[in-house]
């Protein structure tokens, strides 16, 4: 089975599973889990594991508009982790986002597993259910990085624990200058933890998803939830700055990175609101790509498939 055969399976069972965390009154609860070889390597520094083993936790809460609070935290510590090192990085990242570590678990393992329950508080959560035909469909931010500083990590670039990123001795100044900053960005996302809570906060805003899994696979996420379809324009989506002059040169595919690259932490979203106006309102720019529809998911008119990340295959 691949991964959204499983989850279809696991939604039969447990019909209240389905979002990207589970509403219970006003508390919003999600865990995700990142794994040693399927989701980060040995050669990423364990400052950057374990920012980013919380922030894809809280892109989970702010996609539900949620205000984080607290976390509960589970290693599988093969012997290779210096434990009390990473403890305290975790500590540090929680102190940042001002949410508490109030528990968890520890284990042996021959590999690295980290696991984090994270739950906030929310009055008005965001489903990817309410989407309505006509809305317009919205991303928070720039797409194309995380899947561009990955292909460069797995291609001779790396980064050390205080974020100084290497390249091979050939690449040019103007590459080294983008690819450090997609390599940044792919090791140590920001989730839209404020934005979420804007969001919640106005009416017309219907449905919200975040990007983990990437692009063309959320929106089908989002879509299936709202029995709805939608229409995306590609020129209308924003991509990381540089990414079309750098991606030849480097070897990235462009329309993998912004389409299906995952663990984009940006956040997908719809309402009935002009760009202009949710922009104005939310005090910071939001990007229009397209707008939902009867059935069918469209990029300029011809099918998208979902071709995202997947960890069973």
């Amino acid at each position: 089975m691949n991964e959204r055969e499983i989850i279809e399976h696991l939604r039969r069972r447990f019909p209240r599973a389905g979002d990207d965390a589970a509403v219970i009154d006003d508390r919003v609860i999600t865990n995700d889990m990142l794994v040693e070889d399927v989701d980060f390597t040995r050669a990423i520094p364990l400052e950057f594991i374990a920012r980013k083993s919380l922030a894809v936790n809280l892109s989970d809460l702010a996609a539900m508009g949620a205000h984080p609070e607290w976390a509960m935290v589970a290693l599988g510590i093969p012997q290779w982790v210096d434990a009390r090192a990473f403890i305290d990085r975790i500590a540090d990242a929680a102190s940042a986002h001002h949410i508490e570590i109030i528990g968890g678990d520890l284990s042996r393992a021959e590999k690295f597993v980290v696991s984090i329950t994270a739950a906030g508080r929310v009055s008005r959560p965001l489903l990817r259910s309410g989407a309505r035909r006509g809305d317009r469909l919205y991303v928070s931010r720039p797409l194309g990085a995380s899947f561009a500083g990955l292909h460069l990590l797995q291609n001779g670039w790396s980064i050390a624990a205080n974020g100084d990123v290497s390249a091979p001795p050939d690449v040019a100044y103007a590459q080294r200058e983008f690819g450090a900053a997609a390599i940044r960005r792919h090791v140590d996302p920001e989730p839209e933890v404020a934005l979420g809570i804007a969001l919640s906060s106005i009416a017309e805003v219907t449905s919200c998803i975040d990007i983990s899994d990437g692009l063309s696979t959320d929106l089908h996420h989002l879509c299936e939830s709202s029995q709805c379809g939608a229409i995306v324009e590609r020129d209308r989506i924003p991509l990381f700055p540089d990414l079309l002059s750098n991606a030849g040169p480097l070897g990235i595919d462009t329309a993998q990175a912004v389409l299906h690259g995952g663990e984009e932490f940006a956040l997908l979203f719809t309402s009935s609101l002009r760009e202009s106006e949710l922009s104005s309102r939310l005090g910071r720019p939001v990007y229009g790509i397209g707008r939902i529809t009867e059935r069918d998911v469209l990029l300029d008119g011809k099918p998208l498939e979902p071709q995202g990340w997947d960890h069973f295959m």
